[in-house]
């Protein structure tokens, strides 16, 4: 057999048109499949690029989330502890007012019963003069005690006018810090921010909530002057001791007041706010018919009256003695001693009558803004605008090239033009560091420095004025968080 032919051999002809087919080398065949790879990895590598961009973008806003919240915190919490030193401070200085303004009730109550004493002692030295001894001794005993008091009524009025001048020093620190209040609260806030990032700012939301707190502080306290001043009033009086209320004894002659009692009847009292006033009185009681019916005073024995202050025509109770003894509480009026050193209760701060009914202090919401243009992100971290040199410039500078967004920016996506918004709020509580021994509870007022500032949260109504001030979607607002 010929080689090449034969069963199974297929031996090609001539082609028809006279052309040769083309031979396929090992060369070509490598040069068709090249790139096959390459073009799957492509799009494959855009995503794994796109996906670590929205991880870098996503982790920065987190954490830029997060610095944001701790900056309002901070702020929030900083405007409350400036809120609650002022409460605490109006409470030291109104603690303080009381406490001289019982100090000075005490004095003018030792001044009026040194005064009953000085008139008293006469009239006991010209009883006991015959009988031996006892009428010396009375003798040397009352005009001891007019030396004293001619040296302690002086020296007790000086004090007074002293602790006068005091108190309304104190009061006028105290409107001077209250006053100062929300302008301070704004300038304290605005610090906290810009010291912890200058990026950040207050938004225009957090700048109206700020106004609406001033407006509840001035509601959630009261200026008690005037008139008013019953309020401070009731509190120094409810803060005197028993010498400075009243003064007051009784004494049978003999069993079941046969013969009569003696009846003390004294007091120290705060009349009209500007003058406080000290009657002593000391009265003869009989009865009507001898041994029997009511006791009625028939005999005045010993008198003072004690006042500093304006003259004031009106009275005050001074332990009872204009029922018990009037026509010598009449002649106590008739000698009183007038000083002009008192300058009147000082008008002071406290909580308003409503807030004393239904407590709720004022609450400062803090919101922090972070605009886009300033916010962290992947674009910066790879650096595409410092490889390119170009960047957005300042449309005042007309030499810098401007373009309109970021080279990162174009390439892989830019970002929402919505700036960050975060919020926090914060108040002031009434805690007593340690309850009460009678386990009563304390009611909040200005004169007890137990203010203490706390983190709290916002109102969905709230949230959606902050809202709706500052362009945010509201149904973002309202969802609980």
């Amino acid at each position: 057999m010929i080689p090449g032919h034969g069963r199974g051999v297929t031996t090609p002809g001539p082609p028809l048109c006279g052309v040769s087919p083309p031979r396929l080398t090992a060369v070509g065949v490598r040069r068709t499949v090249r790139g096959q790879v390459l073009a799957l990895l492509l799009p494959l590598l855009a995503v794994l690029i796109a996906a670590l961009w929205w991880v870098l973008e996503t982790g920065e806003g987190v954490a830029e989330k997060q610095r944001m919240r701790n900056v309002a915190d901070a702020a929030a919490l900083a405007g409350a502890v400036w809120q609650a030193k002022v409460l605490n401070f109006d409470a030291h200085m109104n603690r303080a007012i009381v406490a001289n303004e019982a100090v000075i009730a005490q004095s003018v109550s030792l001044r009026g019963w040194s005064a009953y004493m000085d008139d008293m002692l006469p009239k006991a030295y010209a009883i006991t003069s015959a009988v031996p001894y006892l009428g010396t001794a009375m003798f040397y005993l009352q005009r001891g005690w007019s030396l004293i008091d001619q040296a302690l009524q002086p020296a007790l009025v000086m004090a007074e006018s002293g602790m006068s001048v005091v108190d309304h020093d104190l009061a006028l620190a105290q409107r001077t810090v209250h006053a100062a209040y929300p302008a301070a609260l704004e300038s304290v806030i605005r610090q906290v921010v810009e010291r912890n990032d200058t990026r950040y700012e207050v938004s225009t939301g957090g700048q109206w909530m700020l106004m609406r707190t001033a407006l509840e502080w001035s509601n959630f306290t009261a200026f008690y002057g005037g008139s008013w001043r019953w309020r401070q009033r009731d509190v120094v009086q409810r803060s005197m001791d028993g010498f400075s209320h009243e003064r007051n004894w009784s004494l049978n002659l003999l069993p079941g007041g046969l013969v009569g009692r003696l009846e003390k009847r004294a007091g120290t009292d705060l009349v009209d706010f500007d003058t406080w006033r000290a009657i002593e009185t000391l009265a003869l009681h009989q009865r009507r018919y001898l041994i029997f019916g009511r006791m009625r005073e028939v005999t005045p024995i010993g008198w003072a009256g004690i006042e500093n202050g304006n003259r004031s025509f009106a009275r005050g109770v001074h332990g009872g003695v204009y029922r018990t003894n009037p026509r010598t509480a009449r002649l106590a009026e008739q000698s009183m001693r007038s000083a002009a050193g008192y300058l009147g209760l000082p008008s002071m701060w406290d909580l308003s009558a409503i807030q004393r009914a239904v407590f709720s202090p004022p609450v400062i919401a803090v919101r922090v803004s972070l605009p886009e243009s300033a916010r962290r992100g992947a674009a910066g971290w790879f650096g595409f605008n410092s490889l390119t040199g170009l960047s957005s410039a300042d449309p005042q500078d007309t030499d810098s090239p401007v373009i309109e967004k970021p080279l990162g920016e174009k390439l892989l996506g830019s970002r929402t033009a919505s700036p960050m918004m975060v919020e926090a709020a914060a108040t002031t509580s009434f805690v007593r560091p340690v309850p009460r021994a009678d386990g009563a509870q304390e009611a909040p007022s200005l004169y007890n420095p137990y203010w203490r500032p706390r983190l709290t949260r916002l109102s969905v109504v709230d949230r959606l004025q902050l809202a709706a001030l500052d362009g945010d979607p509201l149904w973002l607002a309202g969802v609980p968080r």
